[in-house]
């Protein structure tokens, strides 16, 4: 196969097991207590998983599932559950260590221990999504926060995240630049950095952050099991920024489901394939183009390097999607045939329908991945579109809010009530 955008994986093994290495980044443990502390939070909810049957059949797929992440907190995106958890989770480490011992979330929620928590200020490098998580799990537990953004955020996401209450500090640059400047400033003013991206001696909050997106890859299986008959997933295309994402759902399925896990399909745009060269050089390594690309969720030329030993030998093929490809997959998700669901999707978010679609459209790529009328494929959301609602009109002839209204309706047309 001579294909310059997807690349198989010759680390990956179906019969590895899920070891050591992958546990201390990723483990499936007990959903129920994950959701029980994320239950404390207000608007938590689990997403749905939407099939959509029309899609699959004029794929010649025997089905085709999306969790849409757009409906997640009432916040839009799945990283609305890595902030939240992880800043909930340093406040309860700071508390015990502070002689208040057995704090948990519903308590922090609550209000309770203010004194100390309105002392601590929680900052980030993001280019939207993240930086509003963070600011939400702040001000959810009455701390300060501080969102460093590069350049290319759209005025949009900084108005989201000011709308959480957080300050925002603009970084000329790119992601890389934003977060660079955001450890200075931390270093300089004693501020705690929640990030979803590793380096040497901070590991620990990146993961409580994967933890906090476990929760998804735990519901999504559930679900699916549930609505394509106890049948797992044999194709899950799961888009990747630095990795986070993609490392909380290969994570929980390989260890849940082992050989029958489904195969992971790893997506990113071309300008920012950092996955795609670490997967031809066998290790971390940068992107090969700038990161300048309408996915601005995905726009990063580093991986988290604590993620590698779980991506790296668990994902099975990595790909790239051109920018042109956007504009017709949220088209494709807001405009479907019926019965599918019409789905919000931001640039970010769409480029798992982006993925499949240039996927199925090329012969040699369909055989490779082995999608064919027996394929049960799982796709992600991961946002929705009220950060770039501008964008969104123009791929899809509809407003946000116009398209909101619209799901409104076919859900109340669907409800036996």
């Amino acid at each position: 196969m001579s294909l310059s955008w997807l690349a198989s994986n010759p680390r990956a093994r179906r019969n590895r097991p899920y070891g050591p290495a992958q546990r201390t980044i990723v483990t499936a443990e007990d959903p129920d207590a994950l959701v029980a502390t994320l239950d404390a939070c207000p608007m938590h909810r689990p997403t749905p998983l939407h099939a959509l049957p029309a899609l699959a059949r004029r794929l010649g797929l025997d089905s085709v599932y999306v969790k849409d992440e757009a409906q997640r907190f009432g916040f839009g995106a799945f990283k609305a559950l890595g902030g939240v958890f992880a800043v909930g989770s340093i406040l309860c480490r700071h508390l015990a260590g502070a002689g208040r011992p057995a704090v948990d979330f519903a308590e922090l929620a609550r209000g309770a221990h203010r004194d100390l928590t309105a002392s601590m200020v929680f900052t980030t490098a993001s280019s939207g999504n993240h930086g509003r998580s963070v600011a939400a799990g702040a001000k959810l537990f009455g701390s300060r926060c501080v969102i460093f953004l590069p350049g290319f955020t759209s005025a949009e996401k900084e108005a989201a995240i000011r709308a959480r209450g957080a300050e925002v500090v603009r970084v000329e640059g790119d992601y890389e630049a934003a977060v660079a400047r955001c450890r200075t400033v931390a270093a300089e003013q004693g501020w705690i950095i929640v990030s979803d991206t590793s380096w040497d001696g901070y590991s620990d909050i990146p993961r409580d952050v994967l933890r906090g997106y476990t929760v998804l890859a735990h519901e999504a299986l559930a679900q699916f099991l549930m609505l394509a008959e106890a049948s797992p997933p044999t194709h899950v295309f799961v888009q990747a920024g630095v990795g986070g994402l993609a490392a909380a759902v290969i994570g929980v399925l390989w260890e849940k489901l082992g050989e029958a896990r489904p195969r992971f399909i790893v997506v990113e745009p071309q300008s920012a394939d950092c996955w795609f060269q670490s997967n031809l050089a066998g290790r971390p390594a940068l992107a090969s183009g700038d990161a300048r690309t309408v996915m601005g969720g995905l726009a990063c030329r580093e991986i988290s390097p604590d993620v590698w030993p779980l991506i790296g030998l668990g994902a099975d093929w990595f790909m790239t999607i051109p920018e042109d490809a956007v504009p017709s997959a949220m088209r494709q998700m807001a405009r479907p045939e019926p019965p599918d669901p019409l789905i919000v999707a931001g640039p970010s978010g769409c480029t798992g329908m982006a993925a499949l679609l240039r996927v199925t459209d090329d012969a040699t790529a369909r055989t490779a991945l082995g999608l064919d009328g027996a394929a049960r494929v799982m796709l992600i959301n991961s946002e929705g579109a009220s950060g770039e609602p501008a964008f969104f009109e123009q791929a899809t002839g509809l407003t946000v809010e116009a398209a909101a209204a619209r799901m409104t309706s076919s859900s109340q047309a669907r409800s036996p009530g």
